[in-house]
Parts: structure tokens; C-alpha cells; sequence
């Protein structure tokens, strides 16, 4: 018995070795399989983004002012004093430097008394005058008063006759719009009945885009004429509801159910237009197992037809504007009549009202006039006492001029550069002062030769100088030099800018970052510029991950590079998978 027991234990210990041999050897077998076969590819990827893109040109630049200022004195002289020193800031027309002026100052304070004697002089012989000017005096008041009654009369009639002429335009409007109010309505109710007509057909457009035959047509050969014409779609609905509402806002006015007509019949060519585009589209689609000859017949025709019913609905709107119109041109006729009369009183009125205020200013000249001549005094005396006044004048003038060419001004505010006076020299040959002006500045970036072609005139830009982090600098391109400068051992393009509004807080020499806007996109789509490859025709490409994962190489069309690296492309929806590297 126990050496049965024995022999089932020593049988069942060898069954157990030879499982666990087996899992070995295969555990061994399955390390080596999954050794040998070909890992899967890793991708780095990015999904395709719809929105703005904005591209830039980007350098270092500097604040600069072009307005250095080499002052010199007028006149010769020993310098007498200096009020600045270099590095001071000055504003303009502050006294900068001065000459000794000798005798100037007592010479400007006599003939400024002499000028007062000749002035008491003067006023004393105006003081009275001769009978026979004062009735000259007199008659010319007269005159002048007799013409602004007759002005003053004239207003008074021109305002009458264009009160009169303003109530018969308003009784003009107010008729025709009581008469044509029928056919306004009419207009309205014809709007918004081939309005819906012509909505109605334009929904064709999804029905046939939306075609499972169509679309598999139309992917194999031209797959980015659906979204064109479901642009112009979008752009002829837009165009409906504008003259929906257009129609809505008439008050009653045949002038503006006019106006609502035409943008009515705009909104149905334009939607007659995409049917137009459609049709185009489908009879130029090739056949396939799906989209067959007799398929595009009879799409064809389903497109003509809501085509047909398209003008249908502009024939009925261009024949009730053409009533409208009709009816409406005899009162356009004599409200432009009454229109061009309102005018002309209108004219009459305000010249009246001129030469009221032209003659009043005469009376009071005249009356001035006649109450001097009253005052007595012979006109060769006043003659001789005004030369008098003249020539203490043009003295005082000529001394006052002479004292100003021995005080150097700024002209301008800014900061002192160099100093070259010192009290007691003689004059320089060169500059006394010179003067560097605060404004305008300027920035001062230098770009390569790649980007200079994308900067144009008038470009906006900005700086963010390094003084004023997170502050950024409106910019205008105010100038590009037409040759190259070498900067470090490279040819570089010196691009001027403007600042857009003032800044006083600035300094020259400041620096910081420099970007010009040079393009703009809108409501496009963008994936990264490394994304972009060439199919083995040069053609540019992209491969785009599918859900399944299967990679399928697509043909773009490549627009603007952003900033950022990346670039705009048609032929790839927004949100799909694109495939910027494959990592080894």
C-alpha cells in the first residue's frame, strides 16, 4: 500500500514538473514574438486651429530724436552770461546764453518815451476838425444806414417767402405719401412674399450639399467648392435678412419702400447668383458609382427649377418697384421743384443776413469816423503828428530787434548738448549751444534682409522698452532705407517708426523690443509651419492622423506665416489631427 502511495506521488511530482516546463517555454516563446515585432510609430501632433493669424517683423529698437539744433548768436559780441550748462533741460523760447548790449537798454526805454510824447501829440490834433468833413462824415454814415434798412427789408421778405415755401414742401410730402400709401403697402407685402420665395429656393443649396452622391463627387474632385458656396450662401441669406429688415423699418415713406425694393432685388440676384454656382458645380462633377449621369441630371434640373423660381420672384419685385416708381415721379418732380425754391430763400436769407451784419459793422465805423471828425483838427497836422508816431516806432523796433540778436533762445524744448560759450569770450566761429529736441522721438530698429519686403509705409507696430516693461508703444513705419547698413558683419535695412501718440516720460537711447504688424488674417484656419511637407511633386502637404488611426497625406494650399511659426492653408478642416513629427 505504501509504495502505491509512493508511485502516485513520484508520477504526480514529474506531472508538475512538466506543466511548469511548458509554461516556461512558452512565456519564453511570447517574450521573443513581442521582441520581434514592429513597434507602432509615435507621432507629436497638433490639431488644425480656426481663427486670426497675425504676422509680424520683430528687432531690437531704439528711441532716437533727429531734431539737434546748432544755435548761434545774431550778432557779434563778449558774452555776457550763460544760463545752462550741458545735460540741462530747457523749454522753449528759455534764455540760453547772452551779449553784453552796451547801450541798447537805455536806448529801447527813450524812444519808448518818445513814442508815448508822439502818441499825447497825435490824440491832442485828432481832437476836433472842419466843418465840411464832418458832412462827408456824415452823408457816408447816412449812406450806410440807408443800406442796412434795405438789407434788414430784404430779410424780412426772404423770410417770408421761405416760411411759405417750406409749408407748401411739407404739404407736397405729406400728399404724396397719403396717395402712394396703397401701393407702399403692396410694395411691403410683395417684399416679404418674394423674399420667402426666394429663401425657399436658396435652401436648395443644403439639400443638394448635403447628398451623400454629391458629397463623394465632389470629394474626389474639387473638395473646397462646397465650403465657396456655402460662403456665398451664407453672404445671400445675410443679404435677405438686411432687406427683410429694411422693409420692416418703412414707416409709411414710398421713398424708403423704394430703397427696400432695390435691396430686395439685390438679396435675389445675389442668392440667384449661388444657384448659378451650384449648378456649375454639379454639371461639372465627374460620375462615379455613386454620382451617375442620370444623378446629375436630375439634380440639375432640381436646381434649375428653384433657379427659375428665383426670377421669378425679381421679375415681380422689379415690376411693383417699376409702379412705385411710376407713380411716385410726378411728386419727385415737384418736390425737387419745391425743394430747389426752399433753397434759393433759403441763399437770399443768408446773404441778407451778411450784409446786415456787414453794414452794421460799417454804421459803426461811420458813426466812429463822424464823432472824430467832429472832434476838430486838420487832416496835414494828424498826417505829420502819425509820421511822427511812425518813425518812434520803427525806432524802437529797430532797437528792440538789435537788444533780442544778443539773447540766445531755445527754439525748441529739449536738452543741452554743448555748451561752447564761456562769460567774457568773444563769439565762436561754430555753435554757442547745441540742442538736442525732445520731440519728436522716434524709434530706430534694423531689419534683416528676409522680413525687410514684408514692411510697407504706414504699418502699425510696437515697442515695449525695457524701461517700461508691460507698457506697449503704438508705432506707425515712417521710414525704410532703400540701401543696406552693415550691423555686426550683416546687412541690415534701417526702418524708422513713429510713435503714434505722445510720450514725454520717454528718454533717448532707451531700448526694448520692436514688432511691426506687416499682415492680418482673419477667421482662417492655421496649423504649425513644421507640419508642412512636399508630396513627391514639390506640392506642399500635410498629414493628417484619421480617428482609426491611419495617416492620410492631404494637399493644402499654403497663405500668410504667423508669428508664431505657424501658417495659414485651406484643404484641412479646423480641430483635425495634424502630424508635426514622427519620433525614431
Amino acid at each position: 500500500m505504501s509504495l502505491l502511495i509512493r508511485i502516485k506521488g513520484i508520477l504526480l511530482t514529474h506531472r508538475k514538473k512538466s506543466i511548469a516546463a511548458g509554461i516556461i517555454l512558452l512565456l519564453i516563446v511570447l517574450g521573443i514574438w513581442r521582441m520581434s515585432r514592429p513597434k507602432p510609430p509615435e507621432y507629436i501632433t497638433a490639431a488644425a486651429v480656426q481663427g486670426d493669424l497675425l504676422q509680424t517683423v520683430e528687432a531690437v529698437g531704439t528711441v532716437t530724436s533727429e531734431r539737434e539744433l546748432e544755435l548761434k548768436f545774431a550778432a557779434s559780441g563778449i558774452v555776457s552770461a550763460v544760463l545752462v550748462k550741458e545735460g540741462d533741460r530747457v523749454r522753449a523760447g528759455q534764455r540760453l546764453a547772452q551779449l553784453k548790449s552796451g547801450g541798447l537798454a537805455a536806448s529801447i526805454a527813450s524812444q519808448k518815451a518818445a513814442l508815448d510824447s508822439a502818441n499825447a501829440d497825435l490824440a491832442t490834433l485828432e481832437s476836433g476838425n472842419r466843418p465840411e468833413d464832418i458832412a462827408i462824415a456824415q452823408a457816408d454814415l447816412d449812406n450806410k444806414k440807408a443800406s442796412l434798412a434795405a438789407a434788414e427789408q430784404t430779410l424780412t421778405s426772404a423770410e417770408g417767402n421761405l416760411s411759405l415755401s417750406q409749408q407748401q414742401l411739407e404739404t407736397l410730402r405729406l400728399e404724396a405719401g397719403v396717395n402712394l400709401s396703397g401701393q407702399v403697402n403692396t410694395s411691403l407685402s410683395s417684399i416679404n412674399e418674394q423674399l420667402t420665395v426666394t429663401e425657399n429656393a436658396l435652401s436648395t443649396v443644403d439639400d443638394v450639399l448635403n447628398r451623400t452622391d454629391v458629397q463623394d463627387a465632389i470629394a474626389k474632385d474639387q473638395p473646397y467648392l462646397a465650403d465657396q458656396i456655402n460662403a456665398q450662401k451664407r453672404a445671400a441669406q445675410d443679404a435677405i435678412n438686411a432687406a427683410r429688415k429694411k422693409a420692416a423699418l418703412v414707416a409709411g415713406d414710398y421713398k424708403e419702400a423704394i430703397a427696400a425694393l432695390v435691396s430686395a432685388q439685390s438679396a435675389a440676384a445675389v442668392s440667384g447668383n449661388v444657384l448659378d454656382s451650384l449648378f456649375s458645380l454639379i454639371n461639372n462633377l465627374p460620375q462615379t458609382a455613386y454620382f451617375t449621369a442620370s444623378t446629375r441630371e436630375s439634380v440639375k434640373a432640381s436646381v434649375a427649377s428653384e433657379r427659375s423660381k428665383i426670377d421669378g420672384a425679381a421679375g415681380n419685385l422689379s415690376s411693383v418697384l417699376s409702379a412705385l416708381q411710376n407713380a411716385s415721379a410726378g411728386y419727385d418732380t415737384k418736390i425737387a421743384a419745391s425743394q430747389a425754391g426752399v433753397m434759393s430763400y433759403q441763399g437770399t436769407r443768408d446773404k441778407a443776413q451778411t450784409d446786415i451784419a456787414t453794414y452794421q459793422s460799417a454804421v459803426r465805423s461811420g458813426q466812429a469816423a463822424l464823432d472824430l471828425k467832429r472832434a476838430g483838427a486838420r487832416p496835414g497836422d494828424i498826417d505829420a503828428a502819425r509820421a511822427r508816431v511812425r518813425q518812434q516806432q520803427a525806432l524802437l523796433a529797430r532797437s528792440q530787434a538789435d537788444y533780442g540778436d544778443t539773447v540766445l533762445s531755445a527754439p525748441v524744448s529739449g536738452i543741452v548738448t554743448h555748451v561752447n560759450v564761456r562769460i567774457g569770450e568773444s563769439l565762436p566761429a561754430g555753435a554757442a549751444v547745441t540742442l538736442l529736441g525732445e520731440s519728436p522721438y522716434r524709434v530706430e530698429m534694423f531689419v534683416s534682409e528676409i522680413d525687410i519686403p514684408k514692411v510697407k509705409l504706414t504699418q502699425s507696430g510696437s515697442i515695449e522698452l525695457d524701461a517700461f516693461r508691460g507698457t506697449h508703444f503704438a508705432l506707425r513705419v515712417g521710414d525704410i532705407d532703400p540701401s543696406a547698413t552693415d550691423k555686426d558683419g550683416v546687412p541690415k535695412y534701417r526702418v524708422r517708426l513713429d510713435f503714434v501718440y505722445p510720450h514725454t516720460e520717454l528718454k533717448i537711447g532707451m531700448t526694448g523690443d520692436t514688432a511691426i504688424t506687416t499682415g492680418e488674417r482673419s477667421d482662417v484656419v492655421y496649423v504649425p509651419g513644421r507640419a508642412i511637407l512636399e508630396d513627391s511633386a514639390g506640392n506642399p502637404m500635410v498629414r493628417v492622423l484619421t480617428e482609426d488611426g491611419t495617416v492620410e497625406e492631404r494637399s493644402v494650399t499654403v497663405g500668410m506665416e504667423g508669428a508664431s511659426g505657424d501658417s495659414e492653408v485651406t484643404g484641412v478642416g479646423s480641430g483635425e489631427t495634424i502630424i508635426v513629427l514622427e519620433k525614431k
